[in-house]
């Protein structure tokens, strides 16, 4: 027989504590007591440990055991043991638990504490070594403050002196009520005069000594009356606060003196920075003494913000107003009243951003008339810009001015020709355009500019001329539109949303061709892009389909001609759109030629992308040969070159140059033709797609095919049928799991989701194409667990929460024995109910080992290099011992 101790001194702590587990709470006992030095190990290291041993050392007593179960960490499994060794209130244990690095420190640490207070004058606390001396000996504020309400004295009154700054009134006096509970009336006698304590704490600790019941004294009722009355004496003492360091709710505020009249604003706004609130700044102060404000500001000019709060205030005189406006950026504020000074002294050149918004606030104030902006702001081109043109009295104004023009186009053009550098305002611009008329005389739009694609806002002086442009009237209008330059009318169609009235002046003055240019906007609004598409002409689609966010409908009917209104021959395509597709990038644009039937455009397609699915192939052959005919098919089948591409293998697969050319030889070959489109477009058609991905699916395959069906068929898959052929023979798994992604996924596949699932995650499941499926037990029974522990666990957890697999599965079938041993711990909960839970495995154990120790010992020898099952590894065992 081999010995027990022989055998186990050198056996693997994991095998020993899988050893344990097999055990059970019944075998437990005998096996500490005789593998004492190895189990001693076991609870030193950091092994995972089961719980019934954990328990058994601590219902012991045994103290060399209990240290070592107290040395390291070892998971949340000894959470409760240890809590229990601190309610021992055993002082040889209590320094080590109280230093034990734990997620839930804090809580065994005021476990220790409190067995501590049962026993608070045993010796042992303040033997060397021990709790209290380790206490004494660290400054450190994580180990001393949860031993501010200990039961020991001399440790509270050492907290007291090292962490007195973070200490409020509250903690200070919590803690004079420890030392007065565990110490007497002469150990809190000693906190009085103890350096950091606050004198009004110590005068509470005085009172308290020399009263009959210092319990009363140092109630919490009476602390609050003394901590605040206490705060006069004691400038530098920091305010009270609660048992969470926040401020007390009993500290009061301190009062707002009284607001001193003028000399005291004055000092206020001195201060003012720029967080500074109005309303504190001018309290107290109902009308201000202006006169004195102004002398005060010449004498040393106020901060930005208190300008900033006085030009808030009604009254406020213009040489403030005009200084906080230099200095202060951004808006005007609300309640200001805006100078017409500041109209006539500012630099709008400079600040032309900031004229819209003093515009629109002296307008509606009604301190800037309109007519007399007209007359005196400049320069003209700034003002016309900033004017907010949307008010009727403010657009009739500019009306009124210009009408004397007329639809005369040497004033116009005068007008245009000054607005760049003109500085005066726009009356006075006017004057000038009458003076200067004569030299526009017979001249034509001065180096007029062509539609750009795409379009620019129009800057300044531009801009200024669309807005004087669209203030004159219609017949204005009419006779003006011949004149201008093509980028001009542009701009007009993009940024200004002509009325429907200027838009017919438009086309009756310049065509339809005029529209093109309004097509350069990829922001531009839907209902403009129907309206544009509505003209059916090549132009414009041409510029709606490169410059405009089209549907994809929209484009695949621009790419096939179709008008749209119906009927009539369809409409060419344009060669500059044939080029735009050529050099273009983009697969949706490329995508919808395949309905164009546009021989150019099919070679384009076939050269730039590769067609995916026998449906997107044989829509393409089907639209060119109903649009350009049989023999354009057949050049294009024997084609050998295609722009983008290079080699000379035909981007359609041979299967496809099949169909066509058999259709070529038919008597109706278009109508077979397109009977096999409708066949490839067919649910059963897309299954095959999908169950035929070349060298085997993986996510990316799948994925990808799963995007070129939605991009060439529909993005509606075929739920149905996926469905009917799932039942008939099992989609591939990899197919199935990223189809259960979709939030349209049918309840009718949910059900082979955990097991296909499941295969997959398998570490070293590697199917082929030709094998059969395995089910969960299979996997269990064909490939030993994972070296990883974790792979293993959250792969078995997984088969036993789908019912896929049972903890009894996993007790006679997963090996090897100890990596089971460890996954049957991890096993979900609610799954204990279906067996394999601890004590169907202890019993196991003890149905081939009993108590017999030299069985134990061999299994626990066996056990870290054996391949087989749990119940073979106890059979072994029992066998080798005989």
């Amino acid at each position: 027989m081999p010995d027990v101790a022989s055998v186990s001194s050198g056996a693997d702590k994991d095998a020993l504590s899988c050893m344990f587990r097999l055990a059970g709470p019944s075998m437990t006992p005998a096996l500490v007591t005789r593998l004492r030095e190895e189990t001693l190990r076991l609870l030193h290291g950091d092994t995972s440990l089961p719980g019934h041993l954990v328990d058994h050392v601590v219902d012991s007593g045994d103290r060399e055991l209990l240290a070592a179960l107290t040395v390291s960490y070892t998971g949340p499994q000894r959470r409760s043991g240890l809590l229990r060794m601190a309610a021992l209130a055993d002082p040889s244990l209590a320094g080590t638990l109280y230093g034990a690095e734990h997620p839930w420190r804090p809580e065994l640490r005021a476990a220790v504490l409190a067995g501590a207070a049962s026993s608070p004058y045993d010796p042992g606390w303040r033997a060397p070594g021990g709790l209290v001396s380790i206490l004494l000996a660290t400054t450190a504020a994580d180990d001393l403050l949860p031993a501010l309400r200990g039961p020991f004295p001399e440790v509270v009154r050492h907290v007291l002196r090292t962490q007195h700054r973070v200490l409020s009134a509250r903690h200070q006096v919590d803690a004079c009520r420890a030392v007065l509970a565990y110490g007497g009336v002469d150990e809190l006698a000693t906190l009085a005069d103890l350096p950091g304590m606050r004198r009004s704490v110590a005068e509470v600790v005085r009172r308290a000594v020399v009263a009959p019941d210092p319990a009363a004294v140092l109630a919490m009722t009476e602390l609050t009356e003394a901590v605040v009355a206490a705060r006069a004496d004691r400038p530098g003492d920091p305010a009270p606060r609660d048992r969470e360091g926040s401020p007390a709710a009993s500290a009061s505020p301190p009062p707002v003196p009284p607001v001193p009249p003028s000399g005291g604003l004055t000092a206020r706004l001195r201060r003012a920075d720029s967080g500074a609130d109005a309303t504190s700044v001018l309290s107290g102060t109902v009308s201000p003494d202006w006169d004195l404000l102004v002398a005060e500001h010449h004498r040393e000019p106020f901060p930005d913000r208190a300008l900033e709060i006085l030009w808030s205030r009604p009254g406020c005189p213009e040489e403030l107003a005009l200084a906080a406006y230099s200095r202060v950026p951004g808006a005007v504020p609300k309640a200001s009243v805006v100078p017409w000074r500041l109209l006539l002294e500012e630099d709008w050149c400079r600040e032309e951003h900031r004229l819209p918004g003093v515009l629109a606030r002296g307008l509606a104030q009604g301190s800037f008339p309109v007519e007399r902006v007209l007359a005196e702001v400049r320069p003209a081109r700034q003002v016309i810009n900033a004017l907010p043109l949307e008010e009727d009295s403010v657009r009739s104004a500019l009306a009124g001015l210009i009408a004397p023009l007329g639809g005369d186009f040497p004033f116009w053009r005068a007008v245009y020709t000054l607005l760049p550098r003109f500085g005066g305002s726009f009356a006075e611009l006017l004057e000038t355009v009458r003076e200067e008329v004569s030299q526009h005389q017979g001249k034509t739009w001065p180096k007029p500019l062509s539609q750009e694609f795409p379009a620019r806002h129009p800057q300044m002086a531009r801009s200024a001329f669309l807005h004087l442009f669209q203030s004159a009237t219609g017949d204005v209008q009419r006779a003006l539109l011949p004149h201008l330059e093509e980028r001009l009318v542009q701009q007009l169609l993009v940024f200004r949303e002509p009325s429907p009235e200027t838009l017919g002046h438009v086309i009756e003055a310049r065509g339809t061709a005029a529209l093109a240019g309004w097509a350069s906007r990829w922001d531009l609004p839907a209902k403009e892009i129907g309206y544009l598409l509505g003209f059916d002409d090549p132009g414009i689609n041409t510029k709606l389909f490169c410059h405009t966010n089209l549907t994809d409908e929209q484009r695949r009917q621009v790419l096939a001609g179709r008008r749209c209104q119906g009927g009539g021959e369809r409409l060419p395509v344009t060669d500059e759109l044939v080029e735009a597709l050529r050099v273009s990038g983009r697969r949706p644009w490329l995508l919808a030629i395949r309905e164009s039937g546009d021989p150019r455009l099919a070679r384009v397609l076939l050269g730039k992308i590769k067609l995916h699915t026998p449906a997107g192939q044989l829509l393409l052959v089907t639209r060119l040969w109903e649009r350009a005919g049989p023999e354009e098919v057949r050049a294009l089948l024997a084609e050998t070159t295609f722009p983008e591409r290079r080699g000379t293998k035909h981007p359609l697969p041979p299967a496809t140059h099949k169909i066509v050319e058999r259709c070529l030889q038919a008597t109706d070959g278009l109508a077979d033709l397109r009977a096999r489109l409708a066949e490839s477009r067919t649910p059963v058609s897309q299954v095959a797609f999908l169950r035929g991905l070349s060298g085997g699916p993986t996510p990316e395959k799948v994925i990808d095919a799963l995007t070129r069906l939605s991009e060439e068929i529909s993005p509606e898959l075929p739920w149905d049928e996926l469905s009917a052929d799932h039942a008939r023979d099992p989609l591939p798994d990899v197919l199935l799991l990223e189809l259960a992604k979709r939030d349209d996924f049918p309840p009718a596949l949910s059900a082979g989701v955990p097991l296909a699932r499941l295969r997959y995650d398998h570490w070293a499941h590697r199917p082929r194409r030709s094998d059969p499926r395995p089910g969960a037990l299979d996997l269990l029974r064909l490939y030993p667990l994972s070296p990883s522990s974790r792979v293993s666990q959250d792969w078995l957890s997984g088969a036993v929460r789908s019912g896929l697999l049972s903890p009894p599965d996993v007790l006679r079938e997963a090996r090897p024995a100890q990596s089971a041993m460890a996954c049957l711990d991890s096993l979900p909960a609610t799954s204990q109910e279906q067996g394999g839970s601890p004590g169907e495995v202890e019993e196991l154990a003890v149905k081939y080992l009993g108590e017999n120790l030299e069985a134990w010992a061999v299994a626990v020898r066996l056990l870290p290099e054996f391949t087989g099952t749990i119940p073979e590894l106890l059979e072994t065992a029992a066998a080798v011992v005989g």
